[in-house]
């Protein structure tokens, strides 16, 4: 079991204790106590606290050891006291973030998966910080759990490429699995009231949100005729392929999927129903600003803070609002082109929102919202495995033979979900014709 397995099974069995000492509460609160009852209830009390107590043990246990992998990675790298006092600082280079991870698939595949040997390899070609940390890993499905401190900067790099995460996202760890936060849906009123008349009472009503992980998987095929050497260049290309694949999948799932199955649910079906206009909006400056100016309102007027409010569209249909002239034929939203804003609000746009929706197939979708108000849950862990005999179907739809065509299969897997804290602060719309060539 990994930590985050064993912190499920304390959170288990933390619920368990919960659910007996209501029990218990329910049985002591009675006028005339069940005996028996009460004794069933405080043995089953009981052995729910032995369990947490077990757990909880295995989990401090397996946190302490994963503190001490972490600085043994680095340990043995370290230069004496003096030699380090002799040289300046210097910054890390932005474009090597997350490299380690390229290098540790580069160098398993190299060896046919066998960590000893990765490692032995990493420090020939003079990268022993990074056998360190390989060396610390824990095995897993045929391949590796890279650790936490990496997995984050793959996470962190994936921030300017996926749009919701760019737009302001927050990122939320779920080491446990499972992440429970309340929203709410009602609140408490007040009212004036004459000087001995009764306060009229009222109270906010709550609801809550559960998110749990969703696996996420990638597959880089890379010829091995790059795997001879672990080379920067090669690593930052198996990291590139990694980042560049996942970001189109989750950029996908946080606008569009609907939650079905094994899929996160994205801002499109988190939306209320009230604040999403079917339409289609046509393709006119009256129209398009009508409906741009109903999501604004959608959500402001739903109290939502506003803290990082921006907009998410296709380019094409950036580029049709761009277009927009008024009757005098000046820019109907020049600070697009001047800010990269609308109406005062940032724009992000990918290629992952469609322009070919509704019976015409001529249909794209707007999105607006507050993007502090949504949340990405996070498991934390990346798992890399690697394969030379293994098939896969490409973008054709055909399928393809790794050891004919000399290749190797870097496979990377990450957990998350995504949620709303209020659905409220979603809005959109779907624009039929929003190109350069309607206006």
């Amino acid at each position: 079991m990994n930590l985050d397995d064993l912190r499920r099974a304390r959170k288990a069995a933390a619920d368990k204790m919960k659910l007996a000492a209501d029990k218990l509460a329910e049985l002591d609160g009675a006028e005339a106590p069940d005996e028996t009852a009460l004794a069933a209830a405080q043995t089953e009390f009981d052995a729910a606290d032995t369990e947490f107590q077990a757990a909880d043990k295995k989990v401090k246990r397996a946190e302490a050891v994963e503190a001490a992998q972490s600085a043994a990675a680095t340990g043995d790298a370290q230069q004496p006291a003096a030699a380090v006092a002799s040289v300046p600082a210097q910054a890390q280079n932005p474009e090597h973030q997350g490299v380690e991870v390229g290098f540790m698939a580069l160098a398993l595949a190299a060896n046919r998966g066998d960590k000893d040997r990765a490692v032995a390899m990493l420090e020939r070609e003079g990268h022993s910080g990074i056998g360190a940390t390989l060396n610390s890993t824990a095995e897993s499905a045929g391949g590796v759990l890279v650790p936490r401190p990496l997995a984050s900067q793959i996470i962190t790099l994936l921030r300017p490429r996926v749009v919701v995460r760019k737009a302001g996202a927050r990122t939320v760890p779920m080491s446990a699995g499972e992440l429970r936060h309340a929203k709410q849906t009602g609140g408490a009123t007040a009212s004036y009231g004459g000087e001995i008349d009764p306060i009229v009472e009222s109270e906010p009503s709550f609801d809550k949100i559960d998110t749990k992980l969703k696996k996420l998987s990638s597959l880089v095929p890379v010829s091995n005729t790059l795997l001879m050497r672990a080379t920067l260049g090669g690593a930052q290309m198996i990291r590139d392929d990694m980042l560049k694949v996942m970001a189109l999948r989750e950029d996908l799932a946080f606008l569009r999927n609907d939650g079905s199955g094994d899929l996160p649910k994205g801002l499109r079906y988190w939306a209320p129903a009230a604040n999403w206009d079917a339409g289609p909006v046509a393709a006119t400056a009256m129209a398009a600003d009508t409906a741009l100016r109903r999501c604004i309102a959608l959500v402001e007027d739903a109290n939502v803070s506003m803290t990082s409010g921006g907009w998410i569209m296709r380019a094409s249909a950036k580029a049709f609002l761009s277009s927009l002239r008024d009757a005098n034929g000046n820019p109907l939203y020049p600070e697009i082109e001047r800010a990269g804003t609308l109406k005062g609000f940032p724009v992000h746009t990918t290629s992952q929102v469609p322009n070919n929706l509704g019976a015409g197939g001529n249909e794209t979708e707007i999105y607006f919202a507050d993007f502090a108000e949504t949340m990405i849950g996070e498991g934390g862990d990346l798992r890399l495995a690697q394969s030379t005999e293994a098939s896969f179907v490409d973008t054709s739809g055909d399928t393809q033979s790794a050891f004919q065509r000399d290749l190797t299969l870097f496979r990377a897997i990450a957990e998350h979900d995504f949620a709303p804290e209020h659905d409220e602060a979603i809005a959109g719309f779907n624009a039929a014709d929003w190109s350069l060539q309607a206006a």
